[in-house]
């Protein structure tokens, strides 16, 4: 029982540091898009016929998804499920595979999203899709492994923010300065998301978090300065764990409702 108390207040506190704005910085209130997006779920079966994931599974999800982007008042319904036979495509080999597969499945007017067991092309991701796809109205979609969906729940967030205009934070492995001086320009050219220095692949414990307190960050990794990074690892563009993740920050979140707001006219 200790231990679980000690994890929900780390995991509090993290939220509360991570999120928190200087107690001098007056914000203008973030855009309400007030809009509800139809989704079709797409489940890939294996050779086998077996799905690999249940409905029920994907719409608990949804419940977690729409928490993050409820501060722009943007949510995420699925309206319908459809089953693709072709078992080539629940492996992707590449990207060429992906595309194909957008165009032979892809339904107008709605967001579509692809289950998938493996992408063989991306071995260290849980998804894909088009950064900014958003300003693309043939690329209304995005990609997730199946695994992810409830081993990491925040994916599905992540995956819908790239394609709304946002990089991983850790966009550069850490090229983006602790001091904030070239954020605008390097890593994920957001400034109140600090620099990120994980590298894709590497084992986040004990490499970057630590395993008695996984919510803490601990590498010594240091900037081109010699600073010690401290990223966000509550934030849902990073790579590190959903357990930790709290959600986007305000310019994060700003950016996505902008770039809506930019491509309403031509989209869902």
């Amino acid at each position: 029982m200790k231990t679980i108390i000690a994890t929900i207040f780390s995991l509090l506190f993290v939220c509360s540091i991570a999120f928190a704005q200087p107690y001098h910085t007056k914000q203008a209130p973030l855009p309400c898009l007030n809009k509800k997006v139809s989704v079709v779920a797409h489940i890939v079966r294996d050779s086998f016929g077996n799905t690999g994931i249940t409905e029920e599974e994907i719409l608990a999800v949804m419940d977690t998804t729409n928490s993050f982007f409820s501060p722009i008042c943007l949510s995420f319904e699925i309206c319908e499920f459809r089953m693709i036979d072709n078992f080539q495509y629940d492996s992707l080999m590449s990207e060429n595979h992906w595309e194909e597969m957008q165009v032979k499945y892809h339904q107008n007017n709605r967001f579509n999203l692809f289950f998938v067991t493996d992408i063989i092309y991306l071995p260290f991701d849980c998804g894909y899709a088009d950064i900014g796809g958003i300003q693309d109205v043939t690329a209304l979609g995005a990609l997730v492994k199946k695994e992810c969906v409830f081993e990491d729940t925040k994916w599905i967030a992540h995956e819908i923010g790239a394609y709304m205009g946002l990089f991983n934070t850790f966009e550069g492995n850490g090229i983006e300065l602790v001091n904030g001086d070239n954020c605008e320009t390097d890593g994920d050219q957001i400034c109140d998301t600090p620099s990120d220095p994980y590298v894709l692949g590497e084992a986040i414990i004990p490499s970057y978090l630590s395993p008695q307190d996984s919510c803490r960050f601990i590498s010594t990794k240091t900037d081109a300065n010699g600073e010690f990074y401290k990223p966000h690892v509550a934030n849902v563009m990073s790579q590190y764990p959903s357990y930790c993740a709290c959600g986007f920050t305000y310019e994060q979140l700003l950016k996505m409702a902008n770039n809506y707001l930019e491509a309403e006219d031509k989209m869902w």
